[in-house]
């Protein structure tokens, strides 16, 4: 792997973690150090993460973690929920029994996770279960456009699972659903279940800013809060 490749990884996966916070900026020689490398290469990462709207490049001002407002939310979801729709029905008359196969295993995954409260293998068997349709859809595009969004609805989530409330128990019910619709070979009561499940996120409790006014925040981290979040 490439020391941008790895500047990258380690980033993405810190935003979207919420090590590192929304609207906060980032400090490019601090990061380089913390990751034992040069500047460049974490240079060439951050205009990748711009590229996937994970981080906001201003000319002279830094480079600041994305902070999206409420409807930036609403149309990030609304995306997401075309695309993945659309995987879903596809994915399901190209190999349905693969995509099925997937599912149960994620289903199993994440039930696992709530028992033991390992929310890491949560998240990631979440991502797994949506990412089945995407993969099988036979569609080359499909994984394209929704990589634009992905990660920033993947770093909400986690947002949304650190609030009050049962959201990864209802989540999970959820996800049985749309496996139960599936297995009936009712493709559009899916269809509807996981579009429900994708646009929730639009009434949940975050605390956001609104799109007039995006919040960027001065947090000045030391190096050493920089290494623990690298470690």
């Amino acid at each position: 792997m490439s020391l941008s490749k790895e500047a990258y990884t380690r980033i993405r996966e810190a935003i979207v973690s919420g090590e590192l916070e929304f609207g906060e900026r980032l400090s490019e020689v601090q990061i380089a150090e913390a990751l034992g490398m040069s500047k460049a290469p974490v240079r060439t990462a951050f205009f990748e993460l711009r590229d996937k709207r994970l981080v906001t490049i201003v000319p002279q001002a830094g480079t600041y973690v994305f902070s999206p407002s409420r409807e930036d939310v609403r149309e990030m979801s609304t995306f997401r929920a075309v695309l993945e729709t659309a995987a879903l029905r596809l994915s399901m008359q190209a190999a349905g029994a693969s995509v099925l196969a997937t599912l149960h295993a994620t289903i199993k995954s994440m039930e696992g996770a709530l028992r033991s409260a390992d929310w890491k293998q949560y998240e990631a068997a979440d991502m797994a279960f949506h990412q089945a349709f995407i993969r099988n859809s036979g569609n080359s595009y499909l994984p394209q456009a929704y990589d634009l969004t992905a990660s920033g609805i993947e770093a909400l989530r986690v947002c949304l699972q650190r609030g009050a409330g049962d959201y990864r128990e209802q989540s999970f019910a959820e996800h049985q659903l749309i496996v139960q619709h599936l297995e009936a070979g009712d493709l559009e009561k899916a269809a509807q279940a996981l579009e429900a499940h994708i646009l929730v996120i639009n009434e949940a409790e975050l605390d956001l800013p609104s799109k007039s006014r995006p919040r960027t925040k001065a947090l000045s981290r030391s190096l050493d809060e920089y290494k623990r979040i690298f470690r």
